[in-house]
């Protein structure tokens, strides 16, 4: 059987859109696919380790009272939070990629990113993408 590939353009750094692309990249690993996701513009700092990454990640684009809904709403249903999520799909081999604007944008460093978070272009995404059999942009 053919080996199936998924590329992931996460532009968004709004909770919604960042949970969807980690659940598809970590359901995808299941099934044996590669998956590399490129997260571009703002969104980089969610991939930032530390406290600067676990704080965007618990302030992603979701007005203060929603946010507080949607996060205990989540805990009441069991439903598993960013940061285990994205620990998840790390473990499970998903390839995460950031563009170095993104970084100037989100002022963030080389260093403050998450172990194996490699730095990429355009052309990176491009190539991936043209030999994905699924792109997804969020």
């Amino acid at each position: 059987m053919e080996k199936r590939k998924l590329t992931i353009l996460q532009a968004d750094n709004t909770m919604d859109k960042f949970y969807h692309a980690l659940v598809m990249a970590t359901e995808a690993r299941t099934l044996g696919w590669d998956v590399n996701v490129f997260v571009t513009s703002q969104a980089v700092v969610l991939l930032a380790k530390g406290e600067k990454g676990s704080k965007a990640r618990s302030k992603l684009s979701i007005g203060g009272l929603a946010r507080f809904f949607v996060q205990r709403q989540m805990k009441k249903l069991g439903i598993t939070n960013i940061d285990t999520l994205l620990k998840r799909a790390m473990d499970a081999g998903v390839q995460f990629f950031v563009d170095e604007a993104g970084l100037r944008i989100a002022k963030v460093s080389k260093e403050d990113l998450m172990e194996n978070v490699k730095l990429s272009g355009g052309i990176s995404f491009l190539l991936s993408a043209k030999e994905s059999d699924v792109v997804v942009t969020l």
